[in-house]
């Protein structure tokens, strides 16, 4: 919410019932007056919309009545660490429940107003639900990756090659946890590459990114116990809906006994 809306709901509420006119009830969102205790003074239509309550059965009932239990004790942390009249918003998301007993979630937005509080109420619960949906989707696939015999990886396209995200596979393929590879905060990806091969693999992904399409190529990395491994790598660039350039993806996994050989003696040339 912008802060000249915020500004301008502070005032309406300031001013009595009968001003407050009818661009409020058509506000996208519930916007209530509450006295110091959190009861509820003032509602526009929008809280019926959110809840399913009639504003005229809600006066004057406490709106933790209308939170979900669990969330209760933070909805009165809130109130208790509100500031004074005129500092930031407190900002909190927090789940409600509906007359017909649905849950819903509210980005719930209170202000100190004279010797009451300002409360507008968002409902996020679509974008909630879609984040959730991303976040058990991203640990299905991170639990299928993780049980594969390879490095999935996301990096910046960088001399570094630093890493943004590194599957599990990464303990097995270099000897080294993920953790010291995201970031480059203890090695860099580029470390573990033979020093023979490094350039190679710089031109071979630049050369990639220059004419867009996928890279795949062999390699030599250096793993934990000092020993080499021969690698092969497919990959590609992600980019922005403007075409930006925002990093890469791809795969790293150990090359077959028979390649491995030759990989040994030299980098591969991309096997197609």
């Amino acid at each position: 919410m912008s802060s000249g809306l915020w500004q301008g709901l502070r005032r309406l509420f300031g001013r009595r019932a009968a001003e407050w006119g009818a661009g409020l009830d058509q506000l996208p969102l519930a916007v209530v007056a509450l006295d110091g205790e959190g009861r509820m003074l003032r509602l526009n239509a929008g809280w019926q919309r959110l809840t399913g309550y009639p504003a005229g059965e809600c006066l004057h009932r406490n709106q933790l009545e209308f939170v979900h239990p669990d969330d209760r004790g933070r909805w009165l942390q809130g109130l208790a660490e509100l500031g004074a009249e005129g500092s930031a918003p407190l900002v909190q998301i927090l789940r409600y429940l509906t007359r017909g007993g649905e849950l819903r979630w509210v980005e719930v937005r209170l202000s100190r107003q004279g010797a009451g509080v300002l409360a507008c109420l968002a409902d996020i619960s679509e974008q909630m639900q879609h984040r959730q949906s991303l976040q058990a989707r991203h640990r299905s696939l991170s639990n299928l990756l993780d049980g594969l015999p390879l490095m999935v990886y996301r990096c910046r396209n960088n001399r570094h090659w630093s890493m943004e995200y590194v599957s599990a596979g990464c303990r097995a393929l270099t000897g080294h946890a993920p953790a010291q590879l995201i970031d480059s905060r203890s090695l860099t990806f580029n470390d573990l590459i033979h020093p023979d091969d490094r350039e190679y693999v710089w031109a071979q992904v630049q050369a990639g990114l220059r004419e867009q399409r996928a890279f795949h190529f062999c390699y030599r990395l250096l793993v934990a116990d000092g020993s080499l491994k021969a690698v092969q790598e497919r990959g590609c660039g992600i980019y922005s809906d403007a075409g930006e350039l925002l990093g890469l993806e791809g795969v790293v996994l150990e090359l077959a006994p028979p390649l491995a050989a030759t990989a040994t003696l030299r980098p591969l040339a991309g096997l197609g």
